[in-house]
């Protein structure tokens, strides 16, 4: 599946993604062993809106990780930009914080990460042990964290004490991801190796008060509330990528389909993937509307 054909794919997707989509179709099985090939392709058109990214809608965004999944979840995957810690800074950051967080990714083309799940509590994000003490010092340990040994940028779920508001989301500096007591190691992976899941431990590194996020909102709305409002807004992308690698294979046996029940199969599967995106996009627009 190196290729499509792209007048197939044009009755899937906007005319705008499929040379970014048909890169990332080139380049699937490169990525697999070099989560890096990809960096040589940012200045192709409409790539700075993957990585540069700081105003899109759900609805967009899922449009987006369809289009280009269907070239490749993986080389996706493995792309610079904001991610969910993009989001986050989106619900969570002051004017200040997302000046300096989107700015870096922007100029620096740079991966992000956002260290939720911890290896003994899996993705039990209100109940983090990761903690972030008076002295302002991060003592914690995440893993399963997408770019976490490449990122320059992200953010990470901890507790503050021991109480249902103690919970903040803070933002991870190069300064915090480059200090002596910060470890990342990259984890093995069988599959979608562009995402380039990561271990991340941090032995008592100094966080400038700054770096928290949601300072300037009311309790209620930090920490746990902003983080379910961001993984709410990034789960059409996940189902969008899943949406795109379907497509992919139903077009990609097109060809092939020599026997009545082989077309009839392939127009059941077309009807129930058409049916996942009208719905997936259907939700998007929904979170775009606010509805929670």
């Amino acid at each position: 599946m190196m290729n499509f054909d792209r007048s197939v794919a044009l009755t899937h997707y906007d005319e705008k993604w499929l040379d970014l989509a048909q890169l990332f179709r080139s380049l699937s099985l490169d990525v697999l062993n070099d989560r890096d090939v990809v960096l040589a392709h940012l200045d192709r058109p409409y790539f700075d809106e993957v990585y540069a990214d700081r105003t899109s809608t759900c609805f967009e965004r899922a449009r987006m990780y369809e289009s280009l999944s269907y070239g490749d979840p993986s080389v996706l995957l493995s792309c610079p930009g904001p991610s969910l810690s993009g989001i986050v800074l989106r619900e969570l950051g002051s004017p200040e914080q997302q000046d300096q967080f989107f700015d870096h990714v922007s100029g620096q083309r740079a991966r992000t990460c956002m260290a939720v799940t911890e290896p003994e509590k899996g993705s039990d994000a209100g109940n983090p042990t990761s903690s972030l003490n008076a002295d302002h010092l991060l003592q914690a340990e995440k893993w399963l964290v997408g770019n976490g040994r490449e990122a320059t940028m992200g953010t990470i779920v901890v507790r503050t004490g021991p109480g249902p508001y103690s919970i903040v989301v803070v933002m991870l500096t190069p300064e915090t991801l480059s200090h002596n007591g910060t470890f990342r190691q990259l984890l093995p992976l069988a599959g979608l190796q562009g995402a380039g899941l990561s271990h991340l431990h941090f032995d008592n590194v100094p966080v400038k008060p700054e770096q928290v996020l949601g300072m300037h909102r009311r309790p209620l709305e930090r920490g746990m509330h902003a983080v379910i409002k961001t993984f709410y807004r990034m789960r059409p992308c996940v189902c969008a990528m899943a949406l795109g690698n379907a497509q992919a294979l139903l077009d990609h046996a097109l060809p092939y389909l020599q026997t009545t029940s082989a077309r009839e199969l392939h127009r059941a599967l077309q009807s129930q993937a058409d049916g996942a995106r009208a719905l997936n996009l259907r939700a998007a627009q929904r979170i775009d509307d606010q509805i929670f």
